[in-house]
């Protein structure tokens, strides 16, 4: 297994626990500077499919933060955020980038993997955000058999109809109660389909209580994908994504058309493999660094396809 390694993934040094509290803020200027260790690469970990509300170009990425519009660019000295001054704001967004993920150690247990390791040249600094567990949930449910551009336009349009307005043409996620009384109507102007009856009835069960988010968190990986699959339109690939990208649960190993391609193509040589069967093989295979596995192999076959 590669991830046998005890201790490449235990708590974080003295040097990462400096680097957390050593956030500088240019008041005047209303830019706070982030400090981060190689490889951290910003835009592969806002652009490889786990979030889908963050615009990037070619200066930097823009979305909402707890709140407030966020522009973040990444420099020589480390992450430049415009839009948050407070210090908990703050901290809870070098939280969310997995800002003091140990990735170089992660990577070097990764790249002992023969096909890992011909990839990471190209996807080095990847790290799993720490996501909100609520937006995870509803983006992941209107990602199943979707495309990202339909997926980012659906969001969108959820956050225009129900949530707050905080700047010109950005607005706040919608929480539960917003979208648990939301008509089927409404929901099918903002593109989501056959999704939309899943994302209201999954809004009631989780604003009245009957399916409590923070339990998932606390469960171990098997009774926490068992639950999220009780919601309507979380299946095993959807369960997956939040509990990797939302709950931090490196052994979960989401499977989608991507991911399957690569692990048949560069595991199997092309041979068919069952959704069941790779999860079960990967997870074998990387233990707790299976998440990171699966981003790496998500991002390059991605890359390679596109670029054909």
């Amino acid at each position: 297994m590669v991830a046998s390694d005890s201790g490449e993934r235990g708590p974080p040094d003295l040097v990462t626990m400096a680097l957390a509290g050593s956030m500088h803020i240019d008041r005047p200027g209303g830019i706070a500077l982030l400090p981060v260790r190689p490889p951290y690469h910003l835009y592969r970990t806002l652009g490889c499919g786990q979030a889908f509300r963050w615009r990037i170009d070619a200066a930097g990425a823009t979305g909402v933060f707890r709140g407030k519009p966020v522009r973040l660019s990444q420099t020589s000295d480390g992450i430049a955020c415009e839009g948050l001054a407070d210090g908990g704001a703050l901290r809870h967004l070098r939280n969310y980038l997995g800002l003091d993920e140990p990735l170089e150690a992660i990577e070097r247990v990764l790249r002992r993997d023969s096909v890992l390791g011909r990839v990471l040249p190209t996807t080095s600094g990847l790290a799993l955000l720490h996501q909100e567990p609520w937006e995870c949930l509803i983006s992941f449910i209107i990602s199943a058999f979707n495309n990202i551009p339909k997926i980012e336009l659906s969001l969108h349009r959820l956050g225009r109809q129900f949530g707050e307005q905080v700047d010109e043409g950005v607005w706040t996620f919608p929480s539960p109660e917003q979208l648990a009384g939301a008509s089927l109507r409404d929901l099918r102007r903002c593109a989501l389909g056959y999704r939309g009856p899943y994302v209201r009835e999954t809004s009631r069960r989780v604003a009245c209580g009957d399916v409590n988010l923070q339990a998932v968190g606390r469960a171990e990986y098997p009774a926490a994908r068992r639950l999220l699959q009780t919601l309507p339109g979380v299946g095993e690939k959807v369960a997956d994504c939040v509990l990797l990208f939302a709950y931090g649960k490196g052994e979960a190993f989401p499977v989608d058309v991507w991911v399957k391609r690569a692990v048949e193509r560069w595991y199997f040589g092309s041979r068919r493999k069952t959704e069941r069967q790779i999860r079960e093989f990967a997870q074998e295979r990387f233990g707790s660094l299976a998440g990171y596995a699966q981003q790496h192999l998500f991002h390059s076959i991605r890359r390679r396809r596109q670029g054909e």
